[in-house]
């Protein structure tokens, strides 16, 4: 039987929290962990200790020989049950953190009301903001990279992302916010 602590530390390294506003106007939550072809039998380990969620074999691209293992959870009411009511007690610990806190204010926003079209246009603006800061860089990125005393290697670059292409994600007919200008600057 894996421990809380095991699980935490296996979503830091190897989970998703993730948020989808599909065409169909749903917003889906997903809590998911992959793992390589081999290792099927810790997914279902997971498995057994949520009891909730399901395992399956995944494909990588067009290559049948190349698979692997997921644990996934989507069900909404295993997502508010289980999931977020898990993590909010047994806190990750890396970055991963700041995106599962996004997804458990998404879960309360949406809560009961997943159809884009029950919520305040307030509130999908905020689920858009919310899911837009999730599972990237987030838009200031002041840490320090490389090793200590070698100085940054990445000083002065830059990269700058107009709101056109963040909006390319096709989120126009489904209320998408207009997305300002994000710019990433590491010193």
């Amino acid at each position: 039987m894996l421990t809380a602590d095991y699980i935490v530390g296996l979503t830091d390294g190897e989970g998703c929290f993730l948020v989808q506003i599909r065409p169909d106007c749903r917003i889906v939550l997903r809590y998911f962990i992959t793992q390589r072809f081999d290792n099927k039998e810790l997914l279902d380990k997971v498995f057994e200790f949520f009891k909730v969620g399901y395992v399956y074999r995944k494909f990588q691209g067009n290559d049948k020989h190349k698979t692997t293992f997921v644990y996934e959870v989507t069900r909404q009411a295993e997502i508010y049950g289980s999931i977020v009511p898990f993590f909010q007690k047994h806190h990750l610990q890396g970055v991963k953190r700041e995106s599962f806190e996004r997804f458990a204010r998404v879960a309360q926003i949406v809560r009961g009301r997943q159809d884009i079209r029950k919520l305040t246009k307030e509130e999908l603006n905020k689920v858009w903001q919310l899911k837009l800061t999730m599972n990237t860089l987030h838009n200031e990125l002041q840490k320090h990279f490389g090793s200590p005393g070698a100085g940054n290697p990445l000083v002065g670059w830059e990269r700058t992302t107009t709101s056109s292409k963040v909006q390319s994600v096709k989120p126009a007919k489904l209320g998408a916010p207009e997305v300002p200008a994000i710019k990433w600057v590491l010193r």
